[in-house]
């Protein structure tokens, strides 16, 4: 086996995508049995939570609220390839979710996403689509506070510039279908 075989069997142990099989090095079937295996994964967990927690705050927190967040950090770590480095970290992170099949999950990452290159200067103008409206959901996961059960369906477009002013504009576009 060469090396680079060698690292990617190492690497799917630790994402948990590689299935040691009966004709495996020795070698390999001891890893994937160690505690030093589950601690390495737990530890990669864990910094991905604090990272998150810190760099995608409202995401998080919408994600923390739906007990989603383990699940969803879970599969992020298992499917992408990023960088140990904080800085790609969130955004690689809210551009996975940034079509997530739950359409508010979808809109607060894009929407954070948005608002993160903005922030960094970068120089275009994002929109982003929501079925709720957007202010009153911003504002709890910014506070850590639980989401209403009463808020606004509608059709929502936010704009996401550095010419607007606090980079954010949110219009009412009607009511949902």
């Amino acid at each position: 086996m060469d090396l680079a075989e060698h690292q990617r069997k190492l690497l799917g142990l630790i994402r948990s995508t590689y299935q040691v099989r009966a004709d495996d090095d020795p070698y390999f079937r001891n890893v994937a049995q160690s505690k030093d295996l589950e601690e390495a994964r737990r530890n990669i967990f864990l910094w991905r939570i604090y990272v998150l927690e810190r760099t995608a705050a409202l995401t998080f927190a919408l994600l923390k609220q739906r007990n989603l967040l383990g699940e969803v950090v879970g599969t992020f770590i298992a499917r992408h390839n990023i960088s140990p480095f904080r800085e790609t970290q969130a955004p690689a992170f809210l551009e996975a979710l940034s079509s997530h099949d739950d359409s508010l999950i979808a809109s607060v990452a894009q929407f954070e996403l948005a608002l993160m290159k903005v922030r960094e200067g970068d120089p275009g103008t994002y929109t982003v689509e929501w079925n709720v409206e957007p202010h009153t959901i911003l504002h709890n996961l910014a506070r850590d506070m639980p989401l209403e059960d009463d808020v606004p369906q509608g059709v929502y477009r936010v704009r996401v510039s550095r010419e607007l002013p606090f980079h954010i504009q949110i219009q009412h576009c009607g009511a949902s279908l």
